[in-house]
């Protein structure tokens, strides 16, 4: 079992919310078997699970009307307070806050966690990612692809 781990958030038939699985899907294509890749829909037990004992990249897109669509927002999960952007109860069930809260109050953290949102402005059900948003995909997918063949 690799002790890295890419882990995405979001829907595919969610326009922008599809972003989490689109990046997955580009990092997979550049990693290989270099890293883990989990594909996770809002199943926050499993997330638990997935990410415990390893260093994780989770990719998700958030929902803000004070920034721009394709804003990147970067966090180390574990040290930095999360934007409301991404503490909002979204279409996962569990906001990403209360999961990492949960993790440590069950001891099921990641050793390291980065988090990578991308700003949408779609979220409708159908449709594909907006322009902005998948150029930002791209960019990050690529980041996180160099940065994990680095280590």
């Amino acid at each position: 079992m690799s002790d890295t781990a890419v882990i995405s958030l979001g829907h595919r038939f969610r326009c922008d919310d599809s972003v989490g699985p689109y990046m997955l899907d580009r990092v997979r294509q550049g990693l290989g078997n270099d890293a883990v890749c989990i594909e996770n829909g809002g199943d926050v037990t499993r997330l638990l699970e997935d990410w415990m004992n390893r260093r994780v990249y989770l990719v998700d897109a958030a929902c803000s009307d004070s920034r721009a669509p394709g804003e990147v927002i970067h966090l180390n999960g574990l040290e930095e307070e999360l934007p409301v952007s991404l503490s909002i109860t979204s279409s996962h069930g569990l906001n990403l806050s209360e999961a990492i809260e949960l993790g440590r109050l069950m001891g099921m953290l990641p050793h390291a966690l980065d988090i990578y949102a991308i700003c949408g402005e779609k979220f409708s059900t159908g449709g594909d990612l907006s322009p902005a948003v998948r150029i930002s995909a791209d960019m990050v997918a690529e980041h996180i692809v160099t940065e994990v063949i680095d280590t």
